[in-house]
């Protein structure tokens, strides 16, 4: 991340400063508010870009003068980064253990010990909970210190790289080799994204043709000298370098695949920038040396650090982020870079300390305080001086088991990945289990699983059985689910693919259910792909039951009353809302298919969720009944199924699932 390395060199370029600047921001406001600039992560790719470019710039310099050092170069290194990073590490490790819930507090203490270690980045690569139920990656408030990994990995193994190919006589194969390197570093993300969009996100090897592009440009202003570029020339490069880096804020997602390819769009447009301000001060450069700009990207460094811990605490007591607590987030991110720019980056970067004595003071002897209580964090669970109230313990696990969700229980057979283990597990068989093996099949995702309640009910009232097989965020189609579900899903959606078909296709009903909605956004073809998938099974002699999705109540947080118990100044109204217009047209959607064949039914639970048209979290005892704002709690599922056939029996078409398989016995 941006470290001010260029403001101790005479030929220093406020021009730099300022493209950290558009950086910061960019990240910043897409941290806020993603739909300001829905691209705006790209912004640490610039940084990658200048990081890469500086680097390389200094230690050539110092190798042809000879006067390189690897002791100085870390030295420099530890005094420029370890101590702004060390405190945000600290005060947020201490912060949770005061505000989060222990669970969450006992994993920002892990992820600041992989920081301590320069390993962020593995750290949420190898650990982070990217399951559907997983809590929110933007609730992580040291998430942003992967991209400081990279840059730290970088940073040890690119000073050695260069010592060594420079003393080879190899500086002249430079473009070629490293050129190489970086094209498939950039290819290697589109690659390996399908089979770990983790790794590809987080790890060095996938963003190296970032740091790498400004590692050539840096040896090709050192070799070139200062040659004459025709202003034209200039011009046009920093034209483009705009319109690169424009393009990549405004018309790049989250969704989109990212590194790889997508990559080069703002790395190329950061190095032509870079290129244009040193050849020549187009307008977009002299837009970048203004005084304000330049301010901004001098604390960069500082308020990147900070902004994300102050946007992740917020998010994780309040939820969404409003207009005016943005602008607040805005401000106090700015205000803290500035006073840890001031307090804790200047006086530090400027310490005359030998090598040895600043590894010490600035590194190992703090690094040893923060990871002394990042251990004792673990060790007692996060609960911090919480672990002393039995109050608190008893309350935590009251509200939890009030709203364990589906997948908790082993009778719910919902994976990320389908086995042969899962579609052989007898405990994965509900109902009227006396009758033997099952001829029915709940099959889906999440919104499938947490229907298992009111189908347990109706299937030991109508006296049928059945199996369940639930794949998290994988849509149960007959086909690729690369247009459907999320990218990092998209690998276990196919493992998954050909065992469940199998499965249903030995079932004589076949119930269906899954995030319509959802699956429906990413493509208006869903349905129809859907719809084939039904047709297919029909044809082969069975019947199928689809069931609609459940209302979504947005404003419910799961963990809000968890929360509340030490967040400070945190309230849980949980307001009834109408049915969402989504889930009333897809659903209806659903309803006309299933009119038009005999063999096809549907059925959904919203007249019962949503009585007079207005759909809460609670029932009419005031228990709630959502796990999350689109899943019902298991235990609220069973509740359900026994208040519907107490008031009007078992619904069709479930009541006539037996008559259903004595026809066809």
């Amino acid at each position: 991340m941006p470290n001010n390395i260029n403001s101790t060199y005479s030929d220093y370029r406020p021009d730099i400063d300022g493209l950290r600047a558009l950086a910061v921001l960019s990240v910043i406001i897409f941290h806020i508010n993603e739909s300001i600039i829905p691209g705006g992560f790209v912004g640490v790719d610039i940084f990658f870009v200048i990081s890469g470019y500086l680097i390389t710039r200094h230690i050539f310099r110092d190798l042809n003068a000879n006067k390189f050092s690897l002791l100085e170069f870390y030295r420099r290194r530890v005094k420029r980064i370890m101590p702004a990073m060390l405190v945000v590490v600290l005060l947020t490790i201490v912060i949770t253990q005061f505000i989060y819930l222990p669970r969450d507090a006992e994993k920002v203490a892990q992820s600041g010990l992989w920081s301590l270690l320069s390993l962020a980045n593995a750290y949420f690569w190898l650990f982070e909970d990217t399951s559907y139920f997983a809590a929110a990656s933007n609730e992580k408030p040291l998430l942003h210190l992967w991209s400081l990994g990279v840059e730290e990995q970088f940073y040890i193994f690119w000073p050695l790289i260069l010592m060594f190919t420079y003393r080879l006589g190899h500086g002249k194969y430079f473009f070629s080799i490293f050129g190489f390197i970086t094209i498939v570093s950039f290819l290697l993300g589109d690659y390996l994204f399908s089979y770990d969009p983790s790794f590809t996100y987080y790890m060095l090897p996938t963003r190296a043709g970032e740091l790498l592009i400004g590692a050539l440009l840096a040896q090709f202003i050192l070799k070139r000298g200062e040659i004459k570029i025709p202003g034209f020339v200039v011009s046009l490069s920093s034209q483009i370098g705009v319109a690169l880096i424009v393009i990549s804020l405004f018309f790049f997602s989250k969704q989109d695949v990212f590194p790889g390819i997508r990559a080069i769009p703002p790395t190329l447009g950061a190095a032509l920038l870079m290129f244009s301000g040193h050849y020549g001060s187009p307008i977009s450069n002299r837009i970048l040396k203004l005084q304000p700009v330049v301010w901004v990207g001098i604390i960069s460094y500082s308020a990147y650090l900070w902004h994300w811990p102050v946007i992740a605490f917020y998010r994780y007591g309040y939820s969404d982020i409003t207009l005016i607590s943005g602008v607040v987030i805005f401000a106090l991110s700015i205000l803290l870079g500035w006073l840890s720019y001031r307090y804790i980056e200047t006086p530090f970067r400027h310490s005359k300390r030998g090598a040895v004595q600043v590894f010490i003071r600035q590194f190992i002897i703090p690094s040893g305080c923060i990871a002394f209580i990042a251990l004792l964090s673990m060790k007692i669970d996060g609960y911090g001086v919480r672990w002393f109230s039995e109050e608190y313990k008893a309350s935590l696990l009251t509200l939890r088991d009030e709203t364990r969700p589906a997948y908790h229980f082993d009778y719910v057979c919902q994976s990320q990945v389908i086995t042969a283990q899962d579609i052989n597990n007898n405990k994965c068989v509900l109902g009227e289990v006396s009758k033997g093996d099952p001829d029915v099949i709940l099959w889906g995702d999440s919104n499938a699983a947490h229907y298992i309640g009111i189908i347990g009910a109706f299937a030991k009232k109508a006296g049928f059985s059945f199996r369940n097989i639930e794949i998290g965020d994988c849509p149960p189609i007959d086909a690729d689910a690369s247009s459907f579900a999320k990218a990092k899903r998209v690998s276990d959606c196919r493992k998954s693919r050909e065992v469940s078909l199998d499965t249903v296709n030995n079932y004589k009903i076949v119930l269906i259910s899954a995030d319509w909605v959802y699956y429906q956004s990413r493509s208006d073809s869903f349905l129809n792909v859907f719809y084939e998938t039904v047709q297919s099974i029909v044809d082969k002699g069975k019947k199928v039951i689809i069931i609609g999705k459940a209302p979504i109540i947005n404003s419910y947080d799961r963990l809000c009353r968890e929360k509340a118990i030490s967040f400070p100044f945190v309230t849980c109204d949980m307001p009834s809302a109408p049915l969402d217009n989504q889930v009333a047209e897809v659903n209806n959607k659903l309803k006309d298919f299933a009119t038009r064949n005999e063999d096809i039914s549907y059925y959904d639970f919203n007249d019962y969720l949503c009585p007079n048209g207005s759909c809460s979290v609670r029932d009419k005892y005031g228990r709630v009944m959502y796990y999350d704002p689109e899943h019902l709690a298991l235990e609220a599922s069973w509740n359900i199924g026994d208040r519907i056939i107490k008031t009007d029996g078992v619904p069709f078409p479930f009541n006539a699932i037996s008559k259903w398989l004595g026809n066809s016995r």
